[in-house]
């Protein structure tokens, strides 16, 4: 049996959570990007049941076309140190893909899981209860579902997706860690926020890191298209992350593009060029 399909039991508590609650809203902004495209943006939360704990997020609208045309949700996880006054989705370099996404009738919703979360236990709590939320409240299919995120969102993009497979549709990971303990080896300064998100070492609790790794968890995309942007100058999460999956999946014969820039480092340019190719992505994922 489908254990997320079949009337999931994480939709039906954050469904009912959304219903006793109320979807709790606020017009946030219309921000202006040219002369024909308004962004329209909300601020919500969403308020576990068991723990009581607000999640704060944004929501971005798509333009409004027919009632028949069906609306995508896409998730977009930001890097480390982000908040909500400040995330990489919301700047010049993804500017096309937010149009592209908006006229293909794509909500996205921005979580504030924390600034340091790494995609831990509570992290995939907090985000179960706000993807289920923004699905009821915006009347958007189940199977309609996809995830994108840059750094530390990119390699967060991945562990959620290990960690709810039948609902991802899709996943685009911009400079992602493809395994968190191979990562803080390789940058011993990011152990101690990356411990303290999971409660330990890798040595100290390593079934943790495991199901969070995009490396050692290959099979789980077996039904899941993974697009992978890394810039070949990268020092700070090193390309060979996005190169490594790429080869274990193609190896698999299992969807995957991967995009090396071989000019950039770790910086949101690496979107600039390949924004409307995202855009297409996510589309074709659900042809």
């Amino acid at each position: 049996m489908n254990p997320y399909f079949v009337i999931p039991v994480w939709f039906r508590i954050a469904t009912t959570t959304a219903i006793l609650v109320g979807f709790c809203s606020s017009p946030l902004f219309a921000a202006e990007t040219d002369e024909t495209f308004t962004e329209k943006i909300t601020r919500h939360q969403y308020s576990d049941p068991q723990t009581g704990k607000i999640t704060p997020y944004l929501l971005y609208h798509p333009v409004k076309k027919s009632d028949s045309q069906p609306t995508s949700l896409l998730i977009y996880l930001h890097g480390a140190g982000g908040s909500l006054k400040s995330y990489n989705y919301s700047r010049e370099p993804y500017q096309k893909l937010r149009k592209e996404l908006s006229r293909r009738g794509f909500y996205v919703v921005v979580p504030e899981l924390g600034k340091l979360h790494f995609m831990n236990a509570a992290a995939k709590q907090a985000l179960d209860g706000v993807t289920a939320q923004v699905l009821t409240a915006q009347k958007i299919s189940q199977r309609r579902v996809h995830i994108m995120g840059t750094s530390m969102g990119g390699g967060s993009s991945l562990a959620y997706t290990l960690h709810r497979p039948d609902l991802i549709r899709s996943v685009c990971a911009v400079m992602p860690m493809t395994d968190f303990a191979d990562w803080i080896r390789e940058n011993p300064r990011y152990a101690k926020p990356v411990s303290a998100a999971y409660g330990g070492s890798p040595q100290q609790v390593p079934d943790a890191y495991h199901v969070s790794s995009a490396i050692q968890n290959v099979d789980t995309f077996q039904k899941i298209p993974v697009m992978l942007i890394h810039g070949l100058k990268d020092r700070t999460v090193l390309p060979r992350h996005s190169q490594k999956l790429a080869e274990r999946l193609t190896e698999k014969q299992f969807q995957c593009e991967l995009i090396i820039l071989d000019d950039l480092a770790h910086s949101d340019e690496v979107m600039r060029s390949v924004q409307i190719q995202a855009a297409d992505f996510f589309e074709k994922a659900m042809q």
